[in-house]
């Protein structure tokens, strides 16, 4: 008996361990190893222990029921990419130079899928957790938030250190800043300051999460701290991100008074921020550069503001879709197919630099296909389908992740499933909640009748 105990005490240390570092790993996704962030260590342990567990168990997988659906989607759909992706080892690839070898040709693709097939299951296995131990799930995001409060005090400081000190940091520097431009950003742990504004933005819904299943609440220092970090981000990313989900929130407000006050108090408070972050001039210089792109190529040669990112995606990325909409590029891809001359068109080839599209959907559909693109999007949409006739933070929670990739971030990013295993977790929780209470009130009536 106490040798059972100790096994599980041992079992419940592990998976606590595992979640705190799902928790707090994400904030550092400019700690890596090669290409590889923390996280995805953490998650190809998780992978290896499901693989474990499946073989002792007779190869037999343990699913919840309310997952069941959801698991076997998503297991299709990672079949399917590992399909495509042999399929698409018949494009002519144009590898980077001086390349380490998991980033080479027939290489990196089936790393890029590993990669997504386990944020999948760490996302998977975190929402199993969190609903059968719902104690777990007020602690992760206790130790998300907290994390997330100190990555944003890191970063403010870090403004300070690099005004007061007068230093230009490199983007491989300590320093949770930097001056693009000249202009100071806050970028925490992250590379820019874009990608840690949008982190801001899912470290504020988990925080209201949290509040709303256990009362804790987000302490006005707090707040102070991470919005200062935010506007300090200069993300517009993040602040469409953030303007969208808080027009929902106001949207779904109890009475119509409300959302009228409430909508005109959001709109004044968002207006004042993207005057103050310039927004508008920013927005122009985008969309300038982004009708000109060939010309500006012409002009500034291999500026990497031009000729790499999203302004040269934007241009190369609907020629890709054009050519392979049915089974895409193959995910990971990009970097490898994008200095095909058939995609280039004006713009010079970039051969020593990793580019990326940051797109967002159009270019998962580029790597994806569309079809698998679309498959994608609704097993996206489950938490909130899940919880839309529930409270507006649960929707919101679970409109983060689909809202986060379409605005850019990677599906190899873990932050967005975390707060997606957290959203789904909560409603399927409510509902046990609600089915339990309800069969209680059954047997008391059926008593009272007897």
């Amino acid at each position: 008996m106490i040798h059972r105990e100790h096994l599980q005490a041992r079992s419940y240390s592990g998976v606590w361990t595992i979640i705190c570092l799902l928790a707090a790993l994400p904030a550092f996704t400019n700690v890596k190893l090669g290409s590889l962030q923390p996280e995805d260590f953490v998650l190809l342990v998780l992978v290896g222990i499901c693989i474990a567990d499946f073989l002792y168990s007779g190869l037999s997988f343990r699913l919840l029921p309310e997952l069941k659906d959801l698991s076997k989607s998503y297991g299709l759909l990672v079949v399917s990419l590992f399909l495509l992706t042999i399929l698409d080892l018949r494009m002519k690839f144009y590898p980077l130079e001086n390349a380490s070898l998991l980033k080479q040709p027939l290489i990196l693709p089936f790393i890029r899928l590993l990669q997504f097939a386990s944020m999948l299951y760490g996302f998977l296995w975190l929402t199993r957790v969190f609903i059968t131990k719902k104690g777990l799930l007020a602690q992760a995001m206790n130790v998300y938030w907290r994390i997330g409060i100190m990555s944003s005090l890191y970063a403010t400081l870090s403004c300070f250190a690099v005004k007061a000190l007068h230093v230009t940091p490199s983007p491989d520097s300590i320093f949770g800043a930097y001056l693009p431009d000249g202009q100071m950003r806050a970028r925490g742990f992250f590379v820019e300051g874009g990608p840690f504004g949008l982190y801001l933005v899912s470290v504020l819904v988990v925080g209201l999460l949290r509040r709303y299943m256990t009362g804790r609440r987000l302490g006005m220092g707090n707040m102070v701290i991470l919005f200062v970090a935010f506007f300090l981000s200069g993300s517009k990313a993040g602040f469409l991100a953030g303007t969208l989900l808080t027009i929902y929130s106001g949207i779904s407000a109890a009475s119509f008074h409300r959302k009228v006050l409430y909508l005109l108090l959001v709109t004044s408070i968002l207006a004042g921020a993207a005057v103050w972050m310039n927004l508008g001039d920013s927005l122009l210089g985008y969309a300038t550069s982004i009708q000109n792109v060939e010309l500006n190529a012409d002009m500034v040669g291999n500026d990497p503001n031009i000729v790499l990112g999203r302004i040269a995606a934007l241009y190369i990325v609907p020629r890709m879709i054009a050519a392979h909409p049915v089974t895409g590029i193959g995910i990971g891809n990009y970097p490898l197919v994008r200095n095909d001359p058939d995609y280039l068109g004006q713009l010079p080839a970039i051969t020593d630099l990793e580019d990326q599209p940051g797109l967002g959907i159009p270019g998962i559909a580029a790597e994806f296909g569309i079809p698998a693109t679309l498959w994608l999007l609704v097993l996206l949409f489950r938490p909130y389908w899940q919880g839309r006739k529930k409270a507006s933070i649960l929707v919101i929670s679970a409109l983060f992740q689909p809202l986060a990739h379409a605005v850019g971030v990677q599906l190899t990013f873990f932050y967005p499933w975390f707060v997606s295993a957290c959203a789904l977790a909560a409603s399927i929780g409510e509902e046990r909640q609600t089915a339990a209470r309800s069969a209680d009130l059954d047997h008391l009536e059926a008593g009272v009748i007897r």
